[in-house]
């Protein structure tokens, strides 16, 4: 057998272009945070057969769908997690059940269960002026947020 250099190739094979999409992504649940009690690498990119959505799995079994939006800056619509794709809490892991119930947090659309959603907020960039369920985390962003569009208090 004769040495090949890098670039040869048995016969019947042949060099094929790939576009290959390197990022390092980091879900909203702030994976180099502290705070982060329950951080997990992600383990699975998909794209939507109609491009519209992108899917992305963690190491934990959370599944997140990511829709792309038709305009620059703004947010699709549906931006909730279907219930049928995840079994458990994106908070503790718990799994759901008849007695254990599916909650959206209206802000980030992940499922959780209700002692991980028991929190209320507006979201201003919904145009949500009322408080709605939140997760702890969505929570914290968005007081933070407000405190941020308030300014310092005297």
């Amino acid at each position: 057998m004769e040495p090949r250099t890098y670039n040869q190739l048995r016969p019947g094979y042949r060099w094929e272009r790939q576009l290959v999409f390197r990022s390092k992504l980091t879900l909203h649940t702030a994976f180099d945070r502290k705070d982060n009690a329950h951080p997990a690498e992600i383990s699975a990119l998909a794209i939507s057969k109609d491009h519209s959505k992108m899917l992305v799995g963690d190491g934990r079994g959370r599944v997140f769908s990511w829709s792309v939006s038709d305009q620059p800056g703004r947010s699709a619509a549906d931006h909730w997690v279907k219930d049928e794709v995840v079994d458990s809490c994106s908070g503790c892991t718990l799994r759901f059940s008849l007695t254990e119930r599916r909650h959206h947090c209206r802000n980030c659309g992940q499922l959780f269960c209700q002692k991980c959603s028991r929190f209320q907020s507006e979201i201003k960039r919904l145009k949500i002026s009322s408080p709605v369920r939140v997760c702890q985390n969505c929570y914290y962003n968005l007081q933070h947020e407000r405190g941020s569009e308030e300014g310092p208090r005297n």
